[in-house]
């Protein structure tokens, strides 16, 4: 079994978005597997590619579906996988069909296109040289909280998704974390009619939103950084120093935070080694 298996970008917005390696490639195809049907068929009738043999493959398939790919390589007949909207396997169904392939000794062959992840990094503002994504936002308050800690000490930029029902409640709790020592940019609507960025602290795009419901609307991309953590705590340590003996330790706290930046529970949490180990 030595026939190629392509995995091939789609476009995230803008039907437009597509290479011209991957329309070649697709017009070569014996099969495509897909995530939804209907809407791979608007991409193939865009650019008049014809393909006769279309299976779906999506989250709730299975090996019997993986097996049914499986044959057809075995068949010697060409095929890839094209998400519903941009680079399969991101956030997107597949994985364990490519890593079954893999293990078969099938080629992989990636083709480049676009993605959300990269083309809202680039236009965030935000720290290109290291970056991280995480997927959806953690729908358990646990999770999320362990991932604004791992936000907080990630000397870089954090991408994930999240939907408009929740977007406004991730932000709350991303203030409430992580507050206005984090930069954050809220990509709507790549490549797409409405496309917009909003920047600025979490509170600051919480007020915006909160008073411009209308913008909540399509899919949106959360980009996060955490202001150099280092130069915060020193000034963070120089102002407790000064006004430490003059109030409690908990009304120092909040006034750092206030000045700083930083979450106030992490600034009482240090303040409070401080009182400990003198």
């Amino acid at each position: 079994m030595n026939m190629n298996f392509y995995i091939i970008p789609s476009p995230i917005g803008n039907l437009d978005d597509i290479t011209i390696r991957s329309i070649q490639v697709l017009n070569r195809l014996d099969f495509l597997v897909v995530e939804n049907r209907s809407k791979a068929k608007i991409i193939l009738q865009k650019h008049e590619v014809q393909i006769e043999k279309i299976l779906v493959y999506n989250d709730k398939s299975n090996q019997r579906d993986r097996n049914k790919i499986i044959n057809l390589l075995k068949c010697q007949l060409s095929g890839g996988i094209m998400s519903e909207a941009g680079t399969p396997l991101i956030s997107d169904p597949g994985y364990k069909l490519i890593k079954e392939l893999i293990r078969l000794n099938v080629p992989i062959v990636p083709l480049p296109g676009a993605t959300s992840v990269i083309s809202s990094l680039v236009a965030s503002g935000l720290p290109t040289n290291s970056f991280k994504f995480v997927g959806f936002f953690p729908r358990i308050k646990k999770d999320a909280k362990s991932l604004c800690e791992n936000i907080n000490i990630f000397n870089g930029t954090t991408i994930m998704f999240e939907s408009p029902k929740r977007l406004l409640q991730t932000l709350c709790l991303i203030d409430q974390e992580i507050g206005s020592s984090a930069e954050v940019c809220v990509a709507k609507e790549i490549t797409k009619i409405h496309e917009n960025f909003f920047r600025g602290t979490p509170k600051e795009l919480i007020n915006l939103l909160s008073n411009n419901k209308n913008l909540i609307k399509g899919e949106f991309v959360i980009l996060i950084r955490t202001l150099d953590i280092d130069e915060s705590y020193v000034l963070a340590d120089k102002i407790y120093n000064h006004i430490s003996s003059k109030i409690t330790l908990k009304e120092s706290a909040k006034i750092v935070a206030e000045i700083t930046g930083i979450n106030r529970n992490k600034i009482y949490k240090r303040f409070l080694s401080f009182s400990k180990n003198s």
